[in-house]
Parts: structure tokens; sequence; C-alpha cells
């Protein structure tokens, strides 16, 4: 089950000044995405590449598809709460940067069955990113919001990550 988020969003006071519409609801989402690039429980996968993705820096035209486990703390063995299934496209010429289109299927816990869909560009080296929350199902139709996402760890051998992500989610009361 996602947990409510017992540590403040990092550097955004905006936030508190974001007025909600009238019958609208707001959740705050706080859960770890295991982004395993290589090995057994390997998440992302390479399925298409431009004509210079092989002599590009930022490998650009590089598309992937990702299905990543979503568990509530950060260790990969701890409680499952769903996955982030999509595509990602390296899409920058001039640092390695992602454009991504991303579902979150929420497989436990009291949001299980509904999706959330996150657009946006995250910075590969940044530690901290943001994602738009554009779309939503069951107990999130007609979701919009923010996804805020900080790197907790890198394995430098295998350049897997722990990713810690904050989600902000505005809904209207009806949903």
């Amino acid at each position: 089950m996602a947990r409510a988020s017992t540590t403040p969003l990092p550097a955004h006071e905006w936030l508190e000044n974001v007025k909600l519409e009238k019958g609208e609801i707001l959740t705050e989402l706080h859960f770890f995405v295991q982004n395993q690039v290589s090995g057994p429980n390997q998440s992302v996968y390479n399925v298409a590449e431009s004509a210079i993705t092989s002599s590009s820096p930022t490998k650009f035209g590089r598309t992937q598809v990702v299905d990543h486990l979503i568990t509530t703390n950060p260790e990969y063995n701890s409680p499952k709460v769903g996955r982030i299934q999509g595509i990602q496209i390296l899409d920058d010429l001039h640092e390695t940067a992602l454009t991504v289109n991303w579902n979150i299927i929420f497989t436990d816990g009291p949001y299980k069955g509904s999706t959330l869909t996150l657009l946006g560009r995250l910075v590969a080296e940044t530690r901290d990113g943001e994602l738009s929350i554009v779309a939503g199902s069951g107990k999130f139709l007609l979701a919009r919001g923010i996804a805020v996402k900080r790197t907790i760890s890198t394995d430098p051998k295998t350049s897997n990550t722990v990713l810690e992500y904050h989600l902000h989610v505005s809904t209207p009361k009806a949903a």
C-alpha cells in the first residue's frame, strides 16, 4: 500500500499556494520505484534506436519500455504497491534526458485497480525531477497533479536505481 508522506516535499513551497477547485480532493502518495536496468529483475528494455544512438553521448533516439516495481520502502523485497509501465525516449542531443509516458498501475492496497498517467521530462544525472499527472482511472478518475522524484541510490556496477516518489493528486469528489 502506498503510504502517506512523512517527509516534506523538497523545496516546493509553491505547493502550499495551490488552490483546489471546489469539491476537489487532494491525495498524497509516497512510494519507491525499483529501476532495474540489468540483472535478474531487469525492468527496462531497449526497443528502438536512431541512426546516431550508438555514437551519441546522450544515447539520443533510444526508445525503451519499462515495467518497474513499486514498493512501500526502498528495499526491493519490501511490500509491493504496483507497477510503472510505459515508454521512455532519450530525446536530448545535449544532456541525457528522457521524455516519459508512464502508467502507474496499483495492484495492492486501497487504490488497487486504479491507475495514474504521468508525462514529462526527467534528466538522468539529476537527483530530483518532476512529472505531470495528467489522467487517472478508478479512484483517481479525472486526476491531475504532480509527481516529484528523488533518486535515493544508484548501484555503480549495475546502474540499477531506487527512486522515491511523492505524488500530489487532485480528483473531483465524485471520482
